[in-house]
């Protein structure tokens, strides 16, 4: 876990213990209330781990298809001579 996991789960023990109110707690997360409360819940479900971005480790949607910029810079080599590949 990182820091800032860290102290999101100290914050949402808190909450969870009665030593915060709702409001507190999403202010200090930077966050809405609303969004506390889903925090909460997903903390009494699923412990610790319910905390931790579950998109984390998986690749991202917006990722460039394999071989496709192999093919790109190919493909500006071809019909650009003075085309180096260097910024």
């Amino acid at each position: 876990m990182t820091m800032r996991q860290i102290d999101r789960l100290k914050v949402i023990q808190a909450l969870a213990d009665g030593y915060l109110k709702t409001g507190v707690a999403a202010a200090r997360l930077g966050l809405t209330s609303r969004q506390a409360l889903r925090l909460l819940r997903r903390y009494q479900q699923h412990g610790a781990a319910g905390l931790l971005n579950r998109h984390q480790g998986q690749p991202a949607n917006n990722r460039t298809p394999s071989g496709l910029a192999a093919r790109a810079l190919g493909l500006i080599r071809d019909n650009y001579a003075a085309y180096s590949g260097r910024s």
